[in-house]
């Protein structure tokens, strides 16, 4: 069962462990996992495992707002059938109070078959605008758990200046006494909880830039068309388009515009323009999903390559 973020994985994915003998055809795969041979690559190795977990998060997400959307389209061609129409009304229920205030279930809307369809069609730009704040949601989350894994791994980068000499201090004492490793471990965590609210209002683009160059991620060496900054401008566009459809933005504004023209080729398809409506279409989710999984594989090469760089 899932919860209510809907945190339920719908793809899956298997570990395949390829000798270093092994030189028949390999399985198509989509993750490469580093193992680390040394203490300093272990972070690359950690992170590598979480892309595929990452992978199929992300992935699911937009399985099940394209499962919600595809409904949507089957009720709306079931609703306009007249056949149906003519025996069947289509109903909505919710609660309310009755004469002597019991709440209590009752039909809040009726339609006629037509009035129905319509009603399905026009909910999905809705729901392709969700699909976008959800995926969104996804893709800070997975930047930040990457980005504290290097942390976890390298925490002198959250320990400089005087106001975090007590933490220095914990952190000595746990590596010299395990028994003080839950007092460091308490104080690390709230250290980097501390750290990610504050860096959040720098922006996704420039957190994700920030963890690039902290960790020494560079663009693969066979990339030619996009970069680490590019990636950067595209996850920007993509905040911008959330932020304004959280804010409840209707119509397109100049800024979105011209972040839409300058951010061109890296702008996920969006092409909106000032003074039109702001309408989500499903192509927009998918160019969105297609992003955070073409993202992920490229984080992959980069940290591949980080490592056999560092033999």
């Amino acid at each position: 069962m899932s919860n209510s973020r809907g945190d339920i994985d719908l793809v899956g994915h298997n570990i395949i462990s390829i000798p270093a003998e092994n030189v028949g055809p390999l399985p198509s795969i989509d993750n490469i996992i580093v193992k680390a041979d040394s203490p300093e690559k272990q972070w690359i190795e950690d992170v590598t495992q979480q892309i595929g977990d990452w992978r199929a998060k992300l992935r699911s997400t937009y399985i099940r707002w394209a499962l919600s959307i595809n409904g949507l389209h089957i009720a709306a061609e079931k609703y306009a059938d007249p056949e149906l129409a003519m025996h069947h009304k289509f109903t909505v229920t919710s609660l309310r109070p009755d004469d002597d205030q019991n709440i209590n279930p009752c039909v809040i809307a009726e339609w006629d078959g037509l009035t129905a369809s319509d009603a399905h069609r026009k909910t999905i730009p809705m729901l392709t605008a969700f699909g976008i704040i959800d995926l969104y949601a996804n893709l800070e989350e997975v930047i930040f758990a990457l980005y504290r894994t290097y942390l976890n791994y390298h925490p002198e980068q959250l320990l400089q200046g005087n106001e975090f000499r007590e933490l220095r201090r914990l952190k000595r004492e746990a590596e010299a006494d395990s028994l003080k490793c839950n007092a460091w471990e308490t104080a690390w965590q709230k250290r980097l909880n501390d750290w990610q609210r504050k860096k959040i209002y720098d922006g996704l683009g420039q957190v994700f830039k920030r963890f690039c160059n902290t960790a020494g991620i560079k663009t693969p060496s066979t990339y030619k068309q996009t970069t680490v900054e590019t990636w950067a401008k595209s996850i920007d566009i993509v905040s911008f388009v959330r932020n304004a459809l959280i804010h409840g933005e209707t119509i397109v504004s100049e800024e979105l515009e011209t972040l839409c023209t300058k951010t061109k080729p890296y702008a996920c398809g969006f092409d909106f323009k000032s003074g039109e409506p702001l309408v989500i279409q499903l192509i927009h989710l998918q160019r969105v999903d297609l992003f955070c999984e073409q993202l992920l594989s490229a984080l992959n090469i980069s940290l591949c390559e980080l490592a056999f760089k560092q033999n």
